[in-house]
């Protein structure tokens, strides 16, 4: 019987068939003892039309897993998949615990993309249309980032392999990118949870994909890595006033956590199914934002 227990995962990226994780099936044993299951961005390849059947059959394989255990599902939209959900953000244990993609963290989302220019330009023009006061609010960022994370989509027939290990040894200034982005991106993090959840003390992230755990400032960065390139996924779980870390192994083709946590935190009160919520119920997002244009995405899951 499920207790009040939170699973967080992230980048999944379900429906490609390399550095993906294995199936919605593989990830089930992952929740068995959970009330709900978050699933923080980049859930499924639906930006892609070669992934886009595979990506839709898979995220609905989630949904039925989950209700056939008794486990509530929540997805949060990342850069592969802007619209498959308008959730992209969660505040757990009262404020205490951000759950975001991380993709907002930058303008260009993804600076190593060779359309990281063009993905920046869409970003500036979204930021450019939301009133002065809007543009302090995290639900605006968060969807100017969304609106950016759109223009990809122009050229994902050509760069969809980039993030392949086959397309970085053709791109090796990428891989520069790349690294010199993992090591900015807990002090980017840190400015943007100051400026947009100054009372969170733990930030969930993904994005990335490189797992780790900072703290800076009296904040912990948390950052579950990725299922597909290089690998190495990490859970969050939420228990009771625990939260702890662990590593995700693979056993007879289905995912499995670690024997032992990589690392464990008390919060301040109990963490129970009732405190997720959405910041504010009300979006100001502008029409920039909105008239995004969604004719060619193959899947909404509201």
């Amino acid at each position: 019987m499920p207790t009040g227990r939170i699973i967080i995962l992230s980048d999944t990226h379900l429906g490609r068939k390399q550095y993906a994780a294995m199936s919605a099936d593989a990830l089930r044993p992952l929740w068995q003892d959970a009330a709900h299951v978050i699933i923080n961005g980049d859930v499924a390849e639906v930006h892609h039309r070669e992934h886009w059947g595979e990506a839709a059959r898979q995220t609905m394989q989630l949904f039925d897993l989950c209700d056939a255990d008794g486990v509530s599902l929540t997805l949060l939209s990342g850069n592969h998949d802007p619209y498959l959900s308008d959730i992209r953000h969660l505040h757990l244990a009262h404020r205490e615990v951000l759950v975001t993609h991380g993709d907002a963290m930058h303008p260009a989302v993804a600076p190593w993309s060779p359309a990281a220019g063009r993905i920046r330009e869409a970003h500036q023009r979204a930021i450019a249309s939301l009133k002065p006061e809007q543009r302090g609010h995290l639900e605006s960022v968060l969807g100017a980032s969304q609106y950016a994370s759109h223009e990809e989509w122009t050229q994902l027939e050509q760069e969809a392999s980039h993030a392949s290990i086959l397309g970085m040894m053709l791109r090796p200034w990428a891989l520069i990118k790349v690294l010199l982005y993992w090591y900015r991106f807990p002090r980017l993090a840190k400015k943007f949870a100051d400026r947009f959840a100054p009372e969170a003390r733990y930030i969930i992230l993904g994005h990335t994909h490189h797992p780790g755990i900072w703290t800076i400032g009296g904040k912990t960065f948390i950052n579950t890595g990725s299922f597909g390139f290089p690998g190495h996924p990490r859970a969050v779980i939420l228990d009771d006033t625990t939260l702890s870390v662990w590593a995700i192994k693979t056993y007879k083709q289905k995912y499995q956590f670690a024997q032992e946590p990589l690392a464990e935190y008390k919060l301040s009160s109990a963490v129970d199914d009732d405190s997720i919520s959405e910041l504010d119920e009300t979006s100001l997002k502008t029409d920039a934002i909105d008239q995004a244009d969604q004719k060619d995405n193959p899947l909404t899951v509201a």
